[in-house]
């Protein structure tokens, strides 16, 4: 088996599902005609989404009792991942950005 290629391996496996290619991207990272700010602008828009679903959701099961405590332990559930995840997203960013700013020309 020195001549050991993918194809080779598929032959062996004929039920192998084909394996998708990434492409390669040239000139960056299209988002159609967005711009950085507004896709960041939306981001946040739905953490801020979740964070008031939540918070409308403990206030519904404390005051009327008719929400499911399960709903509302989700709902917290996604909340703290989101806020988590956008907190070290901005953390990454903020570090980016001191690392361009300290880079010699």
């Amino acid at each position: 088996m020195n001549n050991f290629t993918p194809q080779t391996f598929k032959n062996m496996i004929p039920a192998l599902p084909e394996i998708p290619q990434i492409p390669t991207l040239k000139g960056g990272v299209d988002f159609g005609s967005s711009q950085f700010k507004d896709i960041l602008g939306s981001m946040l828009d739905k953490v801020n989404n979740m964070m008031n679903k939540s918070e409308q959701l403990t206030e519904a099961a404390v005051t009327t009792g008719k929400v499911n405590l399960h709903e509302v332990m989700i709902a917290m559930a996604e909340e703290e991942i989101a806020l988590g995840l956008t907190t070290q997203v901005a953390g990454k960013f903020i570090s980016t950005v001191e690392k361009l700013t300290q880079m010699q020309v």
